[in-house]
Order: structure tokens, then C-alpha cells, then sequence
């Protein structure tokens, strides 16, 4: 069996994640990973099924597909394995232009510990301290099996535990709270600071534009200051994750099993 790794992304207009994906790539590269393939769910290219098709026409058999997503969830579960053509939860043989490809998921990056420590690291890169507001902000969704919602609340969670007096989540849409009740309510607790925290992949139209307006503070900018109710308070919005090594030693991790190192 020749195996090859698949490391999904959801696609993008209007971001950097192809640029993140092409970084992570790299790097796994240099580490001397070969039959390493990208590909996206929507919009960015190639897609899915071209990628396959292209592994297939490279010989590759066995195929680790790596989801590039903070979430597990109904495109994780169902629809990716879908267009790969296995069944729900992504472990299964499809047929790729005539040659037999079995696949097989690995999981989003979900309750892994080191999604807070990214959010730690943001926290300290911001300035803020322990009295501060910290605003932990995720996308929301319409998918009940979603672990979204799950995933940034034990965030803010884990915050408050270590000390963090002053700690809210939000959600740009579907979900509740809502941005803007979620900064006036740290507001209300009477901080002069708020560290907002994006438990997103990558930088886009959402966090850009969306979530910026909806805190206040221009589009396209790294804070500023808004007034609270007659009262300036001073918004640190800091990046997404990204391309963290951190993360690509998970993904590492789920390959060398995979090739059995």
C-alpha cells in the first residue's frame, strides 16, 4: 500500500488560510513527509475530489485525510467524508478513476490543550493581565452536532481556573451570546481593557470585517478604543491560530502513526 496524507481546509474568498495551509505543507516537508496534498471544502482549490483524483494518479492507495478545523461537526463527520466518497465519520474504501483508495479521518484539533495555550500565548502578546477583560470569541453554528459552542466555552473556562477574573465568550453568529452583549457585559465589570481572543483557523471576511463591527473597532485592524457607555476602553484584538508549530505537531503526531514511525 502507498500511503499519502490529505490535509483539508474549508476554503476562503477573502483570507489567509491557503497561505497557512502552504506554510504547514512546507514545513512537514522539511521534515521529509512526502505524498503530502492539499485541499479545500469550498472555493479555494484544488477541491476534494481533485486532490484524490490527483493522489490516485500519483499511486497513492491508503490516504490520511487531516481536517484543518477547530471543530468537529457535521463537516467534519459527514459532509468531507462525503465527497470523498466514504461513510459518515470519514473510514472507508472509494473508488478514485477505476483504483480502490481506502481513507481514513483524523480528528479536528477540539479539546486539545494546546488551543488554550495558543490562547495564553495571545493573551500575553496583548498586554493584558490577570484583571483585564478577556473576550473568547468563536464562528457559531446551525449544527447541532457541532462541538463549537463546547470547544469555547471550556476555553473560557479553563481562563477563569488560572485566574483570569474578568472572562466572556461570544459568538459572531448562530450561537448566543452575542458579541456585543458579551463586551458590555465585561464593560460592566468596569475593565479598561479587553483582550479579544478568536478561536478561528484563519483571518477572513468574518474576523476582518464581522467581528470587528460588532466590537467596535475598525475593520481590518489589530483594536483600538471604543467608547462603553461615556467610558473609553481599550480593545486588543489579537490574531487567530493559524499556522501555530504547536498544531503542526498534532498533525505530525496523527501522520507518524499513520506511516508507523
Amino acid at each position: 500500500m502507498t500511503k499519502g496524507v490529505l490535509l483539508i481546509g474549508y476554503g476562503t474568498r477573502k483570507g489567509n488560510l491557503e497561505e497557512i495551509l502552504g506554510r504547514q505543507l512546507a514545513r512537514l516537508e522539511a521534515r521529509g513527509r512526502d505524498r503530502i496534498y492539499l485541499a479545500y471544502f469550498r472555493v479555494s482549490e484544488p477541491s476534494i475530489e481533485d486532490a484524490l483524483r490527483r493522489m490516485a494518479a500519483d499511486g497513492v492507495d491508503e490516504v490520511l485525510a487531516v481536517p484543518y478545523y477547530i471543530a468537529e461537526g457535521r463537516l467534519t463527520y459527514e459532509l468531507i467524508p462525503g465527497k470523498m466518497g466514504v461513510p459518515i465519520g470519514g473510514n472507508g474504501e472509494t473508488v478514485v478513476d477505476g483504483r480502490k483508495v481506502r481513507v481514513s479521518m483524523s480528528p479536528a484539533f477540539g479539546m486539545t490543550r494546546v488551543l488554550f495555550n495558543i490562547l495564553c500565548d495571545r493573551i500575553a502578546e496583548s498586554g493584558c493581565g490577570k484583571d483585564d477583560g478577556i473576550l473568547v470569541i468563536g464562528h457559531g453554528s446551525r449544527d447541532v452536532s457541532s462541538s463549537n459552542r463546547a470547544i469555547i466555552a471550556m476555553n473560557a473556562d479553563r481562563l477563569r481556573k488560572i485566574g483570569y477574573s474578568h472572562v466572556a465568550y461570544a459568538f459572531n453568529e448562530f450561537d448566543e451570546p452575542a458579541i456585543g452583549d458579551a463586551v458590555s457585559g465585561l464593560v460592566s465589570e468596569g475593565v479598561e481593557k479587553i483582550a479579544v481572543l478568536p478561536l478561528f483557523i484563519a483571518m477572513g471576511v468574518h474576523l476582518c470585517e464581522e467581528v470587528a463591527e460588532k466590537i467596535g473597532i475598525p475593520p481590518y485592524s489589530d483594536g483600538g478604543d471604543i467608547d462603553a457607555g461615556g467610558r473609553k476602553v481599550s480593545v486588543r484584538y489579537m490574531r487567530p491560530v493559524e499556522d501555530d508549530p504547536r498544531l503542526l505537531e498534532l498533525i505530525d503526531s496523527e501522520i507518524a502513526d499513520f506511516y508507523g514511525d
